[in-house]
């Protein structure tokens, strides 16, 4: 009986779907999740970047009466120029902000409320965001973010590269074992020994099924790669004994 994959197609490491619930697919947006991604949804948060919710200008006030502003996602520069803290994130659930950049592309622990649990000392909170943004270890932080998200978008990650070699690596196994039983097929129709006196290659005396192996290596590139491997001791699954 076959079964409808509909229900359990959907995870945090896939495109959003339209049929998914909003709170769900937010879910890796949420500073609460952050120390609980996986690689692939951090790849994600990298490309998407941090989501901000707009719609809070203002959180709830503390015991000094003190409270987020939405003004704080904003740097106001020497020269009079305003810049975005595209890296600031506020979360209404916890009460608190943080850097997007330090708490996920960090290379090493970093120290700060802001990289860590996040900060809600909203009477200092000016200050607190001028020293961090300004600290070697955030503008690390953000260029590890940005580089990240540059290599995605030119699909030239490590693991893009990872998968490229090991899709390699399983294409050449496929086209070796069919070359085998392509050889003992042929000695089987012609009703042909496998085996000599010897089991090994370029050796004399070692049956017909190694001798074809050594006929095929002569011009043949993948039996070739094959043999260079079993030679220089590259490899022992070689599919080549006796027993297999």
């Amino acid at each position: 009986m076959e079964v409808e994959e509909d229900h359990i197609d959907v995870n945090l490491n896939s495109s959003p779907r339209e049929d998914v619930d909003d709170s769900f697919k937010s879910d890796i947006f949420d500073p609460r999740n952050w120390n609980s991604l996986d690689s692939k949804q951090i790849d994600i948060l990298a490309q998407k970047g941090p989501k901000r919710y707009n719609s809070i200008k203002k959180g709830p006030k503390d015991r000094y009466r003190k409270r987020f502003t939405a003004l704080f996602y904003t740097r106001f520069l020497s020269n009079g120029e305003c810049c975005d803290r595209d890296w600031l994130v506020y979360s209404k659930q916890l009460d608190r902000v943080f850097c997007f950049a330090c708490k996920l592309f960090r290379k090493s622990h970093q120290k700060g409320q802001l990289a860590n649990e996040g900060c809600n000392d909203w009477s200092h909170m000016t200050n607190r965001l001028k020293d961090h943004e300004t600290s070697g270890d955030h503008v690390l932080s953000m260029t590890n973010w940005y580089e990240l998200r540059s290599r995605l978008e030119k699909h030239q990650t490590i693991d893009k590269t990872a998968q490229r070699q090991l899709e390699k690596e399983k294409d050449h196994w496929r086209k070796v074992l069919f070359r085998i039983v392509c050889i003992v097929k042929f000695l089987a129709k012609h009703n042909l020994a496998f085996r000599g006196t010897n089991g090994k290659l370029y050796e004399d005396s070692n049956g017909n099924f190694l001798g074809l192996v050594e006929m095929l290596a002569e011009f043949d590139p993948i039996i070739q790669e094959h043999v260079r491997r079993i030679t220089n001791e590259e490899t022992h699954a070689h599919y080549l004994d006796h027993k297999i």
